[in-house]
This record gives structure tokens, sequence and C-alpha cells, in this order.
């Protein structure tokens, strides 16, 4: 009786523990991006456009998406294109990006727009990772500067 005692005990700290870390991790003030606040880029940043399918390689609004990337990926077969962002491009947040996974650690992600337009017609997405996820402003003031 008592090892299942302990066994209860532990599964009830662990389940807390859990609970307690998958809410305090993500949240930050990044999660205050809201559309329309526009950033200028401060930093090089470099925009790679990935096909959704190896299989299917034409550039489009439904086969391909593009990513903001502190640094050039290496060339892969998935790869549309990557170029680099001029620094002083215009940043406007459109609004979140649909999560594939809904779990509580995943960065989040939103549309962007790029002034002067580098995307090709694609939708551009950020995402709030350890690189572009910043303090009050929501975004790392290394690559982006606030707007009003």
């Amino acid at each position: 009786m008592k090892k299942l005692d302990n066994a209860i005990v532990r599964a009830s700290m662990t389940f807390t523990l859990f609970t307690v870390i998958s809410i305090f991790y993500n949240q930050s003030y990044a999660e205050e991006l809201q559309p329309g606040n526009r950033y200028k880029i401060v930093r090089r940043v470099y925009l790679a456009a990935a096909y959704n399918s190896p299989n299917n390689k034409q550039l489009s609004r439904a086969t391909t998406r593009a990513y903001l990337f502190p640094q050039q990926l290496p060339p892969r077969y998935w790869l549309a294109f990557q170029s680099e962002v001029p620094v002083g491009t215009i940043m406007t947040i459109i609004g979140p990006a649909p999560k594939v996974w809904h779990l509580p650690f995943l960065a989040s992600r939103y549309f962007v727009r790029l002034d002067p337009d580098v995307s090709r017609g694609l939708d551009v997405e950020i995402e709030l990772d350890r690189w572009f996820k910043g303090g009050l402003d929501g975004l790392n003031p290394e690559y982006f500067s606030r707007l009003e």
C-alpha cells in the first residue's frame, strides 16, 4: 500500500510541476505583438523560402512559405530561395500565424509584411524563438527597433 501511495504522490507532483512549467515557459511580453505594430530591422536578417513538399517546387503562396532567420541557411533541396533583408527594412505585424501543434512550449509565430518587399509574393512568418523574442517591445532589440 505504501508503494501505491508513493506512486500517487510522485505522479501528482510531476503533473503539478509540468503544469506550472507549461504555463510560465513561453510566457513573455512577446505575446503582446499586435497587428499593425511596425519595426525597423536594424541588423542583418535573412528571408528563406521553403517548399511545403519537395515533390512540388512551384513558387506560390499555396506551395511555399517564407521565414525570417538571423543567419543564412546552408543550401538544401527544400529551399526555394534565400535573400538578405536589407537593414532599414520596415516590418509590419499582420497577425498571428496558426500553430501546427498546440503545445505551450512552441514559439509563437506571426505573419509579417516587409517594406521593401523581398518575399516574391509569399506569406512571410517570424517565429519568436530564442533569436527574435525580446523584452518589453516583444522583439529582440538587437534585430528590431519599434516604430510609432
